[in-house]
């Protein structure tokens, strides 16, 4: 393997299980095979950084997911009243580490009239702009549709739907527990994390 794939290899760090995983950053993270870029997971598990899969920390920026400005900080300007929900990492503040060692720490990020929140909402929002888990806690899948109309985070996978105004509780099913909310708070213009998940992340398997 080059130098580059080497160091690509040891960069990043999965979930996976498998005895291989290709050296690509999403591959990676998604337990994929590339052909030619294969390598022991045991040959970069010990050179990951345990910050890049740990939960979001008080004080973390958020960073663009996706895009041109993928790993970017992410300013509340930039997510707009009632346009399509953003995906978005944590990251160290201080180091820059992006926490995308792990899809449970994976977000939505949107921004909502802050008259229409919850009670149960509003005090874990930012001028309007709320961050919930991305992975469903109905079978794990991401959470990447939107409805407009109900203002629903969408799953593709089963049709669940919860609702971003109120904790991302369930508007309809087959899930029955809500999303996990990251609850923010705005400095010098940036989305910083301002506690840690309102709820366990993820799915209990049937």
């Amino acid at each position: 393997m080059s130098g580059a794939g080497e160091r690509a290899a040891g960069a990043r760090g999965v979930d996976s299980e498998r005895e291989f995983a290709p050296c690509t950053r999403r591959a990676l993270l998604e337990g994929l095979a590339v052909a030619g870029c294969l390598v022991p997971l045991h040959a970069f598990a010990q050179a990951v950084d345990p910050a890049a899969k740990s939960r979001p920390q008080i004080g973390d920026r958020l960073a663009f997911a996706t895009g041109a400005r993928a790993g970017q900080p992410l300013e509340a300007s930039a997510v707009v009243l009632a346009a399509e929900p953003l995906s978005a990492w944590p990251m160290d503040a201080t180091t820059g580490l992006l926490r995308d060692g792990s899809r449970l720490n994976q977000l939505r990020v949107l921004r909502l009239d802050p008259a229409a929140l919850s009670p149960r909402t509003a005090p874990n929002a930012a001028e309007g702009v709320v961050a919930y888990a991305t992975m469903c806690s109905h079978a794990g899948c991401d959470v990447t549709g939107w409805s407009a109309a109900t203002r629903g985070l969408v799953c593709p996978c089963h049709g669940s739907e919860f609702s971003a105004e109120d904790a991302a509780t369930v508007i309809r099913g087959p899930a029955t527990q809500p999303l996990a909310m990251l609850p923010l708070r705005i400095e010098n213009g940036e989305l910083r994390v301002a506690r840690g998940f309102t709820r366990k992340v993820g799915f209990t398997p049937a």
